[in-house]
């Protein structure tokens, strides 16, 4: 299943009813999400370390359009904004700063239809900015990682947090802060992500967390 398949699956789920009553028209989420991974990957840019994809986009519709599902704009908002951090997470690729997506209406857009522009921007005072720092390391202290934002754990070169496991997958889990915190989640691993023992498909982290990838400890700790 593909991540817009996954997207509009678990968006079904949250909104049932309300889903089928504001999408009878032309306008699909799933078309709206699969243009917006379009625009992520169009609007790539490659550094010297990195290559990343743009952090800003705007969904412009009728104002009719807009008003018709009003209801549910936050919500698609957030979802489109998981939807793109997973596939950046997927591809390694980064954000120059925090993701931001919005609806808005315009006089040049026809009912039925929608279009998509995406920018770079980076954030002069990000959340991401004001959230203490926080570190992964070896249980031994062998290693230590800063973390960015958006962190993939793996084996893979090019990865954040690279591992040297023969257990761990080429891209095993990521870590990344979001408005409430840090968060891991798997990334599809062979021989899955524990935290404190358990295995995990998604979690927020707090200091002292016990991460585990293949034979390989972790430690979270934030504000180090």
């Amino acid at each position: 299943m593909g991540l817009v398949d996954e997207f509009e699956n678990r968006l079904e789920k949250l909104v049932e009813g309300f889903f089928s009553r504001a999408f009878k028209s032309k306008i699909q989420p799933a078309e709206i999400a699969r243009r917006l991974l379009r625009a992520q990957e169009g609007g790539k840019t490659i550094s010297v370390e990195r290559t990343y994809v743009p952090n800003i986009y705007s969904i412009q519709l009728s104002q009719e359009d807009l008003e018709r599902f009003s209801g549910l704009a936050d919500k698609l908002e957030r979802e489109f904004a998981d939807l793109l951090r997973a596939n950046a997470r997927d591809r390694v690729w980064g954000f120059p700063g925090r993701i931001d997506i919005r609806f808005e209406a315009s006089e040049q857009v026809k009912s039925g239809r929608f279009e998509v522009s995406s920018e770079h921007r980076s954030d002069e005072a990000s959340p991401d900015q004001d959230r203490p720092k926080a570190s992964l390391r070896t249980t031994d202290s062998s290693a230590t990682w800063e973390l960015k934002p958006q962190n993939v754990i793996g084996r893979e070169d090019g990865c954040e947090v690279l591992i040297d496991d023969g257990e761990v997958s080429r891209k095993h889990a990521s870590v990344e802060s979001k408005d409430d915190g840090w968060w891991i989640s798997d990334l599809g691993s062979t021989n899955h992500t524990f935290v404190n023992g358990t295995v995990t498909k998604e979690r927020r982290l707090q200091t002292g967390d016990i991460l585990k990838v293949g034979n390989t400890e972790l430690v979270f700790e934030e504000g180090s």
